[in-house]
């Protein structure tokens, strides 16, 4: 939902501003169409192999559907279909998929693509590569797994500066090319490079935050200074949208993040403000936004 930022005035005395950049980026689209698309396609049955995105809405849109969302290979039935979610998965997987008889279609973010190519080439090159992200999260085990793949390569995920001393404990640090979550905070992307500078004789550095995060992250930080209160929409468990929250809280604005228009119907801080800013995470679509502004039109 990229758009010019509009002023909607709802009824009595309630002005909503949306984010100029807000809701689902081009590589959640991409790979929701195409898992849709195989779901109406195919005669095998579909299924995908952890949360396609982090939006649980568009998993029970899935769900209603009959493509199945699962945590385990084990639960994908030979001579079926398995979509590969957009974080990605390590190459082990997709292999033990079709040694089993099972069809791959590869839903992985071309952003994400990047950056696993870009720590391979770090690898390659013979860094120790340092991934800013979340050691548990989906992309990052992707991307880790697939470096690990170059022979003799050193793969940390580091997503604090204070993290930085014990993970690098005992590990090469002369050379270090880094890389990032594609949903990383600018802001902490970049106190990394700089912490990681102080610690590294040769520093190669490449910035794969992705253009949507960056955009939304903006979007988000001028709007909360605009408005009383902001309401960010988008999955609990989803990192991009998290960030958006504490982005606008960072600003100093009073904000909630929900993942339904339901979480706000016991909400003062909403009812006691007159302007209000509406913004969503990369994996949230049109239509959960728009029943968030079609709510609070309605009050």
């Amino acid at each position: 939902m990229d758009h010019t930022t509009p002023v909607i005035d709802a009824p009595k005395r309630k002005t909503i501003l949306l984010a100029e950049h807000s809701g689902f980026c081009h590589g959640v689209q991409k790979a929701v169409d195409k898992t849709l698309a195989a779901g109406e396609s195919s005669e095998k049955p579909v299924y995908v192999l952890g949360q396609l995105i982090h939006n649980q809405q568009v998993i029970d849109h899935l769900d209603a559907k009959s493509i199945r969302t699962v945590n385990s290979l084990d639960e994908v039935p030979e001579g079926s279909v398995c979509v590969i979610r957009t974080h990605g998965a390590p190459p082990q997987i997709v292999a033990e998929a079709e040694a089993k008889g099972v069809e791959v279609s590869d839903a992985t973010c071309p952003d994400v693509r990047l950056v696993q190519n870009k720590a391979i080439q770090l690898a390659e090159e013979g860094y120790t590569v340092v991934i800013v992200g979340k050691d548990e999260h989906p992309e990052v085990i992707g991307i880790k797994a697939h470096s690990d793949l170059v022979g003799g390569a050193t793969i940390v995920a580091i997503n604090k500066v204070n993290e930085i001393q014990e993970k690098l404990k005992d590990i090469p640090k002369r050379r270090i090319g880094v890389v990032s979550q594609t949903t990383q905070m600018e802001e902490n992307f970049f106190e990394m490079v700089k912490a990681l500078s102080k610690v590294a004789k040769e520093l190669k550095v490449f910035n794969t935050i992705c253009p949507a995060t960056y955009f939304r992250q903006n979007s988000a930080l001028d709007l909360a200074g605009k408005v009383e209160f902001m309401v960010v929409v988008g999955g609990k468990n989803s990192s991009n949208t998290t960030h958006l929250a504490e982005i606008c809280r960072g600003e100093g604005t009073p904000t909630i993040h929900i993942e339904t228009y339901k979480e706000l119907e016991d909400c003062e801080a909403l009812q006691n403000a007159n302007i209000i800013g509406v913004t969503a995470g990369a994996s949230t679509p049109d239509w959960l936004i728009q029943e968030v502004v079609d709510y609070i039109q309605s009050l």
